[in-house]
């Protein structure tokens, strides 16, 4: 994934980029198919919706404010399989969506379900230590920015995984964006 997520970034060639998003959602709305969209937001879009958010945080942190720039999704088309095969090696349950509908048998409890997804985002987590580590954020856009681990809604477990993630200083405004909430 860390391959895959590096060569994606390094095609990116908005030179405002403020922060990248790592959109996390499941597949169909199946939690057994957790999917993450690759994209970030500029400064130039922060600008533009500025106006139409109730204030200029609003508009930097929250994603339906952002490009909705979906540049590459894991977990869909070619590497679905990888995460397929990630949930079963790691003995999840995986009852993948046939057309756009699911099946999950009833023995199958919503603990075992909501495990795939918080196993899923420590993967991401570690992805942006080691993007953070080997400093290939810093070399590509010219200065820390944060990788930003996030669902729809903002809540004090999307805080904390960012933190982890990114370390609080690059992560300062979001945080203190999501905790003013």
């Amino acid at each position: 994934m860390l391959r895959v997520f590096k060569a994606v970034i390094e095609t990116w060639t908005d030179t405002d980029i403020y922060a990248v998003s790592f959109y996390v959602e499941d597949y169909c709305d199946n939690p057994c198919e957790p999917t993450v969209k690759l994209g970030y937001n500029t400064e130039r879009q922060y600008i533009s919706a500025v106006e139409k958010a109730s204030d200029k945080e609003e508009a930097r942190w929250n994603f339906a404010y952002w490009l909705q720039n979906s540049e590459f999704v894991y977990g869909e088309n070619e590497t679905k399989g990888n995460v397929a095969d990630w949930i079963i090696g790691n003995e999840m349950p995986y009852f993948p969506c046939v057309g756009y509908s699911f099946n999950i048998p009833n023995n199958v409890d919503d603990a075992s379900l909501s495990k795939i997804t918080s196993e899923f985002v420590k993967v991401l987590v570690d992805i942006v230590k080691e993007l953070r580590k080997t400093r290939f954020i810093k070399k590509k856009f010219g200065k820390h920015i944060p990788i930003i681990i996030h669902e729809l809604e903002y809540y004090e477990q999307i805080a904390e995984q960012n933190i982890v993630a990114n370390s609080l200083p690059v992560v300062r405004d979001f945080v203190k964006w999501i905790r003013s909430m």
